[in-house]
């Protein structure tokens, strides 16, 4: 099982999480004038977060993309889903200029979907070459490993989300390691990440790519129960 956050990464979230509220109000401020207000990094904020991510077990996952998902009309998804990689949820999909609303649910070897009428299934592994839940919350393609390889990270404030108290840290990503989160993106990917001060959760992430266009997610319900059956 991934580590923990080492300690002194712990202790200096625990030091931002007491003065958090004094520089809520900043709406945003150069990286070196943040880091010494908030009291730690934004390369020290991404490996807390990789640390934390990597042991989560369900969340509960939410994506809006202005452009296509793994090369399909998806504009959204929300769904819950579990570090064994069973799933259950909701796709918004484009039909005959229609939005259309697709339930899955994914258990085991099984892939379920029903979009009009009775349900249907594939095998899994003919689903995970469109999507992959499994890979979510895998430590070694996930979310733990999209902060991981984040570069050239920069601090950018504090905000509340969904009353949460988080950091703003925006930074480059690898597409590659994107595409647990955001199938088919390419290219050059850009964003935001929103990062709890204590614990320290990825909270919502907003990419920009010239091929993806604009994509937000938001990760909520953190380690919640999972009660995912097949249909």
């Amino acid at each position: 099982m991934t580590a923990r956050p080492a300690a002194p990464i712990r202790a200096a979230a625990a030091v931002a999480a007491a003065g958090l509220t004094a520089v809520l109000a900043l709406a945003s401020c150069e990286d070196e004038v943040a880091e010494q207000l908030i009291g730690v990094s934004a390369s020290e904020l991404l490996a807390a977060a990789a640390d934390e991510m990597a042991v989560v077990q369900t969340v509960r996952v939410q994506v809006e993309a202005d452009a296509e998902v793994a090369d399909l009309p998806v504009h959204a998804v929300d769904g819950q889903v579990t570090r064994a990689g069973d799933a259950a949820g909701t796709v918004q999909v484009e039909q005959f200029d229609q939005l259309m609303e697709l339930e899955f649910v994914v258990v085991g070897d099984e892939f379920h979907y029903r979009l009009v009428g009775g349900w249907q299934q594939l095998p899994r592994a003919e689903a995970a070459d469109l999507y992959d839940p499994s890979a979510i919350l895998d430590p070694d393609r996930g979310v733990a490993h999209l902060l991981r390889t984040a570069s050239d990270a920069e601090l950018d404030g504090t905000e509340a989300v969904a009353g949460v108290d988080t950091y703003r840290v925006t930074a480059r990503f690898d597409p590659d390691a994107a595409a647990a989160l955001l199938p088919g993106a390419t290219g050059e990917l850009t964003g935001t990440l929103w990062i709890g001060a204590d614990p320290a959760l990825l909270h919502r992430a907003e990419f920009t790519s010239p091929e993806l266009g604009a994509a937000t997610v938001r990760l909520s319900d953190f380690n919640a129960p999972a009660d995912i059956s097949a249909p």
